[in-house]
């Protein structure tokens, strides 16, 4: 069977513009992997930029398919609902919806009229099973993780359990990418996973949905071998040019002490390029930190979230004191490891006060990159249900994080102060540095007069932003260090 995979990989709501925006998504890789291995047939059309009806239907025509899936996120989810639509229109094909959202939502994917299946949870035993079935190997309504309503019939199957034994997954499949298409930063890294889940039940995110899905929910934080995971990246060392440095795209790359004994020890003796890494603030100490230095770590990502400690623990569900973030980011500084402080506003119950907290602990943390994104609620999730008990849920679909305006329906928190603070956070932090720097009473009476200039409305988001350009200009480089993300 021929099956193609429709991923949308752009935005057209965020304030992070550039062409082409495509990034290397293993999922899909892995389906591609698990497909082939099974003797089917995949491609991916790979969106990078709005594309039409007629410009759709032309290549997915191309392809001439006989099962058309889709993957995506909940911010994504209007674009395929839309694309769904032309397909069915046009060429009647069986589609199934999988990815985060399906996962999240699956009662919401199959009330789609042009939706016919959708799959909950992990997609490789999914998808080779349905692409049998639909050549007359099996049935349909029998496939664990797969709901769906196929030739009248409605189904809810259970969901599989998941995948304990990540090596026994086929290698993601990355020839499905047109490396043309990628954003610039695509083109000079290695993307790779070592793991799969994350143990943390933070408000916000959905991996406590994802995880509650599984009957064997306690296995949901699994890890390769570290000679699987490095055999890996050699062989993709030595097929593909001009690669300056690995990512690694888990959740917590340090989340298992013996594993990362093994994988500090072993990185620099096989693989000779740098890494970046995402991890924990409170997962941290001198000791790890030396060592991923000493393995090749050039960058660590890790999650601030919101500055004020009280939204931090009650709404957020992150137990870690101001303290330990502090200390994270100067330790890697420390060890001349860059660093990426993660933030997030626009959260229930968040003041505008709030907001300046988090710019002030960047200021003390002083990461050697800081992102800010707006919360935007995914279904099922904590917050998710906060969010619908305060009737604050979107009105409109907004399709990245990356944005300068929220979603929802904010009371404490006006939209230009949202804008300001998600174009000029690094100036700000610098800013609130330098004052907490002046001596004596100074700087409790400079802190409140930035305070005011901030939050006031008697000055214009215009005049705002004329400042803050000249803050940027006075940011010194050496604020940044030499850090990629």
């Amino acid at each position: 069977m021929k099956v193609t995979i429709v991923y949308p990989d752009y935005y057209l709501t965020g304030y992070i513009k550039g062409e082409p925006q495509g990034r290397i998504y293993l999922g899909v890789a892995y389906l591609s992997a698990a497909l082939k291995e099974a003797g089917h047939h995949m491609t991916l059309i790979h969106l990078v930029e709005p594309t039409s009806r007629d410009e759709l239907l032309t290549r997915v025509k191309e392809e001439s398919p006989q099962l058309l899936g889709f993957s995506c996120t909940t911010p994504m989810f209007p674009k395929v609902r839309e694309m769904a639509r032309w397909v069915k229109e046009e060429l009647d094909l069986p589609i199934v919806v999988g990815g985060a959202h399906a996962t999240l939502d699956p009662q919401g994917c199959l009330e789609e009229q042009n939706i016919d299946f959708v799959c909950v949870g992990e997609g490789e035993g999914v998808i080779v099973e349905l692409a049998d079935a639909l050549e007359g190997k099996g049935s349909v309504e029998n496939i664990l993780s797969l709901w769906g309503k196929w030739k009248g019939k409605k189904f809810i199957n259970p969901v599989r359990p998941l995948v304990e034994d990540l090596d026994s997954l086929p290698l993601p499949d990355r020839s499905i990418f047109d490396i043309s298409l990628m954003a610039p930063d695509q083109k000079e890294r290695i993307t790779v996973m070592a793991s799969r889940g994350c143990p943390y039940r933070c408000h916000y995110c959905s991996n406590h949905v994802q995880r509650s899905r599984y009957p064997n929910r306690e296995k949901y934080v699994r890890f390769r071998s570290v000679d699987h995971l490095l055999g890996e990246i050699e062989g993709l060392a030595e097929k593909l040019e001009n690669i300056h440095h690995v990512r690694f795209d888990d959740d917590i790359l340090t989340l298992r002490r013996e594993w990362f004994e093994e994988f500090v020890k072993e990185y620099p003796r096989r693989i000779k390029l740098p890494f970046i890494c995402n991890s924990r603030v409170d997962l941290l100490n001198e000791d790890k930190i030396r060592k991923l230095k000493e393995a090749g770590c050039i960058t660590i990502c890790m999650g601030i979230e919101s500055g004020n400690p009280y939204l931090r623990r009650e709404i957020l569900g992150r137990r870690m004191s101001d303290e330990k973030i502090i200390e994270a980011f100067h330790l890697c500084r420390k060890y001349g490891i860059g660093t990426v402080s993660l933030n997030m506003m626009g959260f229930p119950k968040e003041t505008f006060s709030m907001v300046l907290d988090t710019v002030k602990l960047n200021a003390k943390a002083k990461p050697g990159l800081t992102q800010i994104t707006v919360f935007y609620p995914f279904p099922g999730t904590i917050l998710y249900d906060i969010c619908r008990e305060e009737r604050l849920l979107p009105e409109e679909d907004l399709d990245t994080l990356f944005t300068r305006e929220s979603s929802l329906n904010l009371k404490e928190i006006r939209p230009d102060q949202l804008q300001l603070i998600s174009e000029y956070l690094i100036p700000f932090a610098y800013t609130y540095h330098r004052i907490f720097d002046l001596p004596g009473p100074l700087d409790g009476w400079a802190e409140k007069l930035f305070d005011w200039f901030l939050s006031t409305d008697k000055i214009s988001l215009e005049r705002k932003q004329k400042v803050a350009r000249k803050l940027l200009l006075k940011t010194p480089w050496d604020w940044y260090m030499s850090t990629k993300y």
